[in-house]
């Protein structure tokens, strides 16, 4: 087996890997993927991991329910 192939079959490299075809693949939200990485697709998350993703959704959110205003500049 060469490195690549054994990385992926440890619990680490599987998340890892699954972390990057998911923000990879087609129609997913990168942002929700990223989130999902940063978070949950741990081995070893921590205890709070799911309220961290929860916040990090809930800002997220927020932030697309209310994008800055662009300014009027043409007097």
């Amino acid at each position: 087996m060469n490195g690549e192939a054994e990385s992926v079959d440890s619990p680490a490299g599987f998340l890892t890997s699954l972390g990057k075809q998911l923000s990879e693949k087609d129609g997913v939200d990168v942002y929700l993927a990223e989130i999902l990485r940063t978070h949950l697709l741990k081995v070893s998350p921590t205890q709070d991991a799911v309220a961290q993703a929860k916040a990090a959704i809930i800002k997220l959110a927020g932030e697309r329910a209310n994008p800055p205003k662009e300014e009027n500049t043409n007097g």
